[in-house]
């Protein structure tokens, strides 16, 4: 004899199942608009790369710098210009890090959330209710906290990655 799934379950299953659509399309949104952002970036960047070269090029004929001299400005310029969109695409390739995070962070916990649902309906106490309550939110704090520590991380590596790119570049004028 089979048995019929309670509304409370049906439901839960539904809205299960619509919240972890809607988080799969979610992420493959990001994905897309992110992937696109980085190629409208890079695209970008060369652009203003050799609109850099050309105006300073046009500076140096204004100012009346020729040879030797012209060269080493301009290359200066352009490394320092370059050391710049290098180090902003590492910048932007990190905030796409952590926007993964976040939302892998934010899918983990509905999941996990959706579980707790089913065991609150089999509560039959008050007490067990408390209780399970506290532990829920208890680990929501904490991977709450593990993903900000994550992110941190992942910040601060992207953050000396840029610096130290800046600094590979730094050319003292002479």
């Amino acid at each position: 004899m089979a048995s019929n799934p309670r509304p409370s379950d049906r439901t839960a299953r539904t809205i299960s199942e619509a919240g972890e659509r809607a988080t799969r399309a979610g992420a493959d949104a990001m994905e897309r608009n992110a992937e696109r952002f980085n190629v409208s970036w890079r695209k970008g960047s060369e652009a203003a790369n050799r609109l850099a070269e050309r105006s300073m090029e046009q500076v140096g004929k204004a100012l009346g710098l020729s040879g030797e001299t012209a060269r080493q400005t301009l290359q200066q310029s352009s490394g320092n210009i370059q050391a710049i969109l290098e180090s902003t695409t590492i910048i932007a390739d990190g905030l796409q890090d952590l926007s993964g995070e976040w939302l892998r962070f934010a899918q983990e916990r509905f999941e996990r959330n959706m579980e707790h649902f089913d065991q609150l309906l089999g509560c039959r106490s008050p007490h067990e209710c408390i209780a399970l309550q506290t532990r829920i939110a208890r680990e929501n704090l904490e991977a709450l906290l593990q993903t900000a520590r994550r992110a941190a991380e992942r910040s601060t590596r992207s953050a000396d990655e840029a610096m130290h790119k800046m600094s590979e570049a730094s050319v003292v004028p002479q």
